[in-house]
């Protein structure tokens, strides 16, 4: 796919997550409602509306499949198959339910196993954040790049607790003794977004394992958008990913 192409489906992706972040701002009060409460998560009336409305309009404006975190894979026909839209109509689902204002719409693009594109909105504080690999990032059209601290010790983590994980004591201590060597660590409730402030240098490293693909995929391309290193690779669950990403320097040290 030709990087003219590239550009302008990132410009339709940023045309469908703005939109949709508008559609949440103008909604009552009940798309917040929680429709499914899951032992460490929730679902809300948006997640579903949202998704729905962004599915409708990637197939109206694209011939791509679609991997969606409700509704799984959607093939579209007359596509090239190996070519993905990869979204999370609401990233940050319980800060939302609560009113905290750190969630977003993310929509990434992917040619198999390879990141092309990524646009995540925050709507709550109307920042869209793009990236192509190999070509740039940018934070409201403004370029953006990656942080660079050099050492843990100086450097603020993002990470996160996705809801598979082990929370006995044992089970959290390979958490606790890799995050002690950072000189903070911030958990914001959005893969999405912590990825989106590792690439516009607001923090240093995300890290997370066991993180749902559809959460960091569009984050992956902007941090390497943002002429970041983002390694990871496949859990031992379908869909989801082991990530760390950062600069150089702090990813490659383990």
């Amino acid at each position: 796919m030709k990087t003219l192409e590239l550009q302008d489906l990132t410009a339709v992706a940023v045309e469908i997550a703005k939109d949709a972040g508008s559609r949440v701002r103008n909604s009552s009060v009940g798309i917040r409602e929680v429709v499914s409460d899951l032992r460490r998560d929730v679902k809300v009336k948006a997640d579903y509306e949202l998704e729905a409305f962004i599915v409708k309009c990637l197939s109206q404006k694209t011939d791509l499949k679609i991997l969606t975190e409700e509704k799984g894979l959607i093939e579209e026909t007359g596509g090239d198959s190996s070519y993905c839209w990869i979204v999370d109509p609401l990233d940050g689902s319980v800060n939302f339910s609560r009113e905290i204002p750190i969630s977003c719409i993310s929509i990434g693009l992917w040619k198999e196993t390879v990141p092309l594109l990524g646009v995540i909105y925050d709507f709550n504080h109307d920042e869209i954040f793009t990236g192509l690999v190999g070509q740039g990032a940018w934070l409201n059209g403004r370029r953006i790049g990656i942080g660079d601290v050099k050492e843990k010790k100086q450097a603020v983590l993002l990470t996160g607790l996705p809801v598979s994980t082990d929370f006995s004591e044992s089970g959290l201590s390979g958490f606790v003794r890799d995050a002690r060597l950072y000189k903070k660590m911030r958990l914001l409730g959005s893969a999405a977004l912590s990825m989106a402030y590792v690439a516009c240098g607001r923090a240093d490293v995300y890290q997370e394992n066991d993180i749902a693909v559809w959460d960091v995929a569009a984050g992956i391309a902007i941090v390497m958008g943002a002429g970041g290193i983002v390694d990871f690779r496949p859990a031992e669950t379908e869909n989801r990913l082991h990530v760390k990403a950062g600069n150089k320097s702090l990813v490659s040290s383990g």
